[in-house]
């Protein structure tokens, strides 16, 4: 499996990552900027480091997991500097976001598989 990592950026010691200052757009729709960063926030914890990870802006500490949709990758501060620095995420990323949360808004639930669970019995406490 390969995910796609995205949100990384240029700093005292990592180079060759893309420089955030480079992706700032103050124009962006608020509303577009809740929705992604929502989207951001809530994906799949795929990673934990000891280190925090300080913002290439600001300087503060924007956290120290990496986060999933299972086909993307981010550090879990991406949504801070979306959110407090006007960065715009490159537009594929941006579609492939609210594709997937359009996709599960409008996605049918199944529930008679669950209700057929029986758990591990009365007895088993």
């Amino acid at each position: 499996m390969k995910l796609r990592l995205i949100g990384y950026w240029e700093g005292p010691h990592a180079e060759g990552w893309p420089t955030a200052q480079n992706f700032v757009d103050p124009a962006q729709d608020r509303g577009d900027v809740r929705v992604i960063c929502g989207y951001l926030e809530d994906g799949a914890v795929a990673r934990k480091y000891r280190g925090l990870s300080k913002c290439r802006f600001c300087g503060e500490f924007v956290g120290s997991l990496e986060r999933t949709d299972g086909v993307y990758i981010w550090p879990d501060g991406l949504a801070h500097y979306v959110r407090e620095h006007s960065v715009r995420l490159p537009d594929e990323f941006l579609a492939h976001a609210r594709r997937m949360g359009e996709t599960l808004e409008c996605a049918e639930i199944e529930t008679e598989w669950w209700r057929r669970q029986e758990g591990l019995g009365p007895d088993a406490a």
